[in-house]
Order: structure tokens, then C-alpha cells, then sequence
């Protein structure tokens, strides 16, 4: 995938470039449904709010003007997600008037939530990312070392490599995935 700055993608997207809105689809749905789930939504309420965020941006990007100095594009759509949810969940007859007056505790609530699921995102794509563009024993090492925490002597053993090179792919690895990280936060 072609990464571009922000302000490139989301202009490609009021301009109604198809790819940049299926992109935009791709990368921002899963974080608005975890989000949904994790307030209470059930599958066919998190389709709501995927479909009902879209609409909205959707019908919004024509006016919609990106101000880098007002905050970011993801506190905008986070505000449009956020907002959404609590919609939907106010339509449900288990919503109390309680409910309302903890708002602000539940948009702290959400933001968190919201911050998280953005940055397992970006883990999960830089990971991505990492795996195809290394080599497989470099990147089964890191893995090994890091994310399964097995000694570098271990993976040195599984694998037939060094001591020394489960370092390297280590080093070289977590400079990729702060690249991609950097990439990805454009977006």
C-alpha cells in the first residue's frame, strides 16, 4: 500500500478518489467497530456506526477543511465515532437518564479507548508491514526474541543463526517498525 501524508489522503478522499475512500474504509472501520464493542454495541449496532460514521464524514468531506492547528484528523473522527455511539446506545430501552449525566466521564472513557485502539493499529500494520519487507528468518527472530521472549540463545538455537545477528534483526527490526509507525501516523 501507498502510504501519502494526510493531507494527501484526505484530500484524494473529498475528492471521491475510490481507492483513498476504500483505504480510508480498510483502516479506519476496525478501530470504529472495537470501539462500538467495547461500549456495549452488538454486531448489527456496530454496522450501524461503521455505516453511520462514513455517512457522515461522507457527507461532510465536500466543506470539510483539515486544520492541522485545531487538532487531528483522528480527534475529528474519533469526535464523529464517539458521538455516534452514544446515539445509538440512547435509542436503546435499557439507556437510563443516569446514564447522561456521567457523559463526561464516558468521553474520557471513549477517547482512552479510542487512543488504544489506534495504536494496536498501527502495531498490527507495522508488523505487517515488517513481515513482508524482511527476510523470514530475520523477522521469525525478532519475533522470537521480543514478542515470544525466548533468549537469544534460544532463538540463536531454533533458528541456526548467531547470538549476535538475533541482536542485529532485533535493532534493525525496531527501526522498521518505527519507520512504519511514522508512516502510518500520516494517515
Amino acid at each position: 500500500m501507498s502510504l501519502t501524508t494526510d493531507i494527501t489522503f484526505l484530500k484524494k478522499i473529498i475528492d471521491g478518489d475510490e481507492i483513498s475512500w476504500d483505504n480510508f474504509h480498510r483502516i479506519y472501520s476496525p478501530l470504529i467497530r472495537s470501539c462500538g464493542s467495547h461500549w456495549g454495541l452488538n454486531e448489527l449496532e456496530c454496522d450501524e456506526l461503521v455505516q453511520e460514521v462514513m455517512i457522515c464524514f461522507f457527507n461532510n468531506s465536500h466543506a470539510f477543511i483539515y486544520d492541522r492547528t485545531k487538532g487531528s484528523f483522528r480527534s475529528y473522527l474519533r469526535t464523529v465515532a464517539r458521538n455516534s455511539v452514544f446515539s445509538i446506545l440512547k435509542k436503546r430501552s435499557d439507556w437510563d437518564e443516569e446514564r447522561d449525566s456521567q457523559e463526561k466521564f464516558l468521553d474520557y472513557a471513549f477517547d482512552e479507548k479510542w487512543d488504544s485502539e489506534w495504536h494496536n493499529y498501527l502495531f498490527t500494520e507495522s508488523l505487517k508491514i515488517l513481515k513482508d519487507e524482511m527476510e523470514d528468518i530475520s523477522y521469525r527472530s525478532f519475533c522470537m526474541y521480543v514478542l515470544e521472549e525466548k533468549s537469544p540463545a534460544q532463538v540463536a538455537s531454533a533458528l541456526g543463526i548467531s547470538v549476535n545477528a538475533v541482536y542485529v534483526n532485533k535493532c534493525r527490526a525496531l527501526e522498521h517498525l518505527r519507520r512504519s509507525v511514522r508512516m502510518l501516523e500520516k494517515l
